[in-house]
């Protein structure tokens, strides 16, 4: 090997590579959404919750933006158009699974894991985030009293008329068109409740088979565990005229407890002390 040779392959060595990669996620990551208490809707705030305890596991350092028009500055997305990262002036991207994949893209977050593994988590990750938005979309916009009471002043609370009331209609068209894709339109609130179960019950066995670990998917956690933590935080503390969702995840106490070694690792157990209090309280 000669002189030219062999600084390229010392070049090339793992740590040039890392450094490389630390230097890759800009110091400017903006995370974007609504107000969360007055205009947030479910759905989205499981999206957001979810990226923000993802990006907190994966140790990436962002700020959080409040911006009433985060969704309409999103570059689309499959289901909930939100949150919005933006990594420096140009780079944007929206929804969990979008996010996920950037940030994978630009560090290895999952290197403890093999190949399989990980693609075992990307289907998991797909059927968890179908279910459990589904179900958030079909509560919020078909269930007459979430629609008429959360939903429907939420999404007008942005806008004067009656450009708030055209919104309104206009999201709750794009909500049904996504329940249609899925053929969940017609369901009713029992079906709903039972695809959640038959959901939750998937995960439950994935946790018992890495219980001496601790997390869904071994010793660490990973972008499942961010994912179903965020929607079961979001369903469990958000307040609802109809709050089926919420109490039928309740019954998996298994999971809920789960999500409190979560929220306590990350968050300082603030974000489930209510249901703590609410569930001491019974």
């Amino acid at each position: 090997m000669n002189v030219e040779q062999s600084l390229t392959a010392a070049l090339m060595q793992t740590p040039g590579r890392k450094a490389e990669e630390e230097e890759a996620w800009p110091a400017d990551a903006h995370l974007h959404q609504p107000p969360e208490m007055s205009q947030l809707l479910l759905a989205e705030r499981s999206s957001c919750l979810a990226v923000k305890t993802f990006l907190l596991m994966s140790g990436l350092p962002f700020s959080e933006r409040i911006s009433e028009n985060a969704e309409f500055m999103s570059p689309g997305g499959r289901l909930t158009h939100l949150p919005l990262l933006c990594l420096g002036p140009i780079a944007t991207f929206a929804e969990f699974e979008p996010i996920v994949a950037q940030v994978e893209a630009m560090r290895a977050v999952n290197d403890w894991m093999s190949e399989d593994q990980r693609e075992d988590v990307r289907c998991l990750v797909t059927y968890v985030e179908n279910v459990f938005t589904l179900a958030e979309l079909h509560m919020s916009f078909v269930d007459s009293g979430n629609y008429q009471l959360y939903t429907a002043p939420r999404i007008e609370a942005a806008h004067p008329w009656p450009l708030g009331l055209i919104r309104r209609l206009a999201k709750q068209r794009e909500a049904r068109r996504i329940l249609k894709v899925y053929q969940w339109q017609d369901m009713d609130n029992d079906q709903v409740l039972h695809e959640v179960g038959l959901c939750v019950d998937a995960l439950i066995a994935q946790l018992e088979e890495h219980q001496p670990e601790g997390y869904l998917c071994g010793q660490r956690p990973c972008q499942l565990d961010a994912l179903v933590f965020g929607h079961m935080v979001a369903i469990a503390t958000t307040q609802l005229p109809n709050m089926e969702l919420a109490e039928i995840l309740a019954t998996y106490p298994r999971l809920m407890a789960h999500c409190r070694r979560i929220d306590e690792r990350f968050f300082g157990g603030k974000l489930l002390a209510g249901v703590e209090q609410l569930e001491l309280s019974k």
